[in-house]
């Protein structure tokens, strides 16, 4: 019965890492992206062509600024699956203890 309310600890520090590098991946596309700019004149000199650019240019700006939360998240993700996994030994550490001290007889006891 004990082992359905266990939690393991290896895999939430794994899952936490795996979220950190997706984090730093992301933050690498977000990068690559953004150091690739392309110039007014790309868009040809119709009438057209300003408003085309304007657009290319608001949704290129929405991509990196997606990628970057997205980047947050998964940090936010790492940081609270981290503090799961402290707080599950946390209280595993405290239930040992208390065991350990019910054991022995507790505090004051003459065994």
């Amino acid at each position: 019965m004990p082992e359905q309310f266990s939690a393991a600890q290896e895999a939430l520090h794994k899952f936490a890492k795996s979220a950190d590098q997706r984090a730093e991946k992301l933050r690498a596309i977000r990068s690559k992206l953004a150091s690739h700019e392309l110039s007014k004149e790309a868009f040809g000199k119709l009438p057209e062509s300003d408003e085309l650019y304007q657009a290319y240019d608001e949704q290129s700006e929405h991509c990196l600024d997606t990628l970057d939360s997205a980047a947050k998240l998964e940090e936010k993700i790492s940081e609270g699956v981290t503090e799961t996994a402290r707080a599950y030994q946390s209280d595993e550490d405290a239930t040992a203890a208390s065991m350990r001290q019910i054991h022995s007889g507790g505090p004051g006891s003459t065994r």
